[in-house]
């Protein structure tokens, strides 16, 4: 995306202040171009400038990147400006971040695949940082969707909810070094204090739970 990577974090900030994101449609591909040329979507900043003075079709990689933003949109379009304001002056005011928040966002749904994962991101981006103000879970989150496929992700979440908190390692080896899963002994103390491992079991993590909680609603 040939573009002002500072001007863009700075719409992709006002567009999550906006008082009024309800504009926001999901669209497909092949009516994005249309919907942003007859002015529909054109008030909302990040997308005005990603469109700029040209028309967004002349760029795959913007067509693909705008309906990816389109999707998170979509998703928080109903949420009231106040909430947005205040979940993000809380994040900039924190200064454990030093990456502003249009940036990370712009940053987190470029690394999506598709649209499906725009979804999931924009899903937890709601329950995590807009509802809770937990901003240290969602970027942990976010690095478990990148580490996967959506395919993967969707065989996690397809889990029985009586199963997915504790798998055998064989059935957690598609998760394996996504953050999702960590390695459990289970072991036992003899009466002379001699420790027998029996089995090793993978658990899930505090942001896997938060993940499939959240997304398989």
């Amino acid at each position: 995306m040939i573009m002002n990577q500072n001007s863009l974090s700075k719409s992709m900030k006002a567009t999550l202040e906006v008082d009024n994101l309800s504009v926001v449609t999901d669209v497909g591909e092949v009516f994005l171009d249309q919907v942003l040329e007859e002015g529909l979507l054109r008030d909302i900043p990040v997308l005005g400038a990603i469109i700029g003075v040209g028309k967004i079709c002349n760029n795959v990689s913007d067509v693909l990147f705008a309906n990816k933003l389109i999707t998170f949109l979509t998703n928080i379009k109903d949420v009231d400006a106040e909430t947005r304001r205040e979940a993000i002056a809380k994040w900039e005011e924190d200064s454990h971040y030093r990456v502003k928040v249009g940036e990370v966002l712009l940053g987190m749904i470029q690394r999506c695949d598709d649209s499906q994962k725009a979804q999931w991101l924009s899903e937890l981006f709601y329950e995590l940082v807009l509802k809770k103000g937990w901003n240290d879970l969602f970027m942990r989150a976010e690095k478990v969707l990148s580490a996967l496929s959506v395919m993967d992700i969707l065989s996690f979440l397809r889990l029985p909810q009586n199963q997915y908190s504790r798998l055998s390692v064989e059935d957690a080896e598609p998760y394996a070094h996504s953050g999702l899963y960590m390695m459990e002994a289970i072991k036992e103390q003899t009466a002379v204090e001699i420790i027998v491992i029996h089995e090793t079991k993978m658990q899930i993590t505090e942001v896997g739970m938060l993940i499939y909680r959240i997304l398989s609603r």
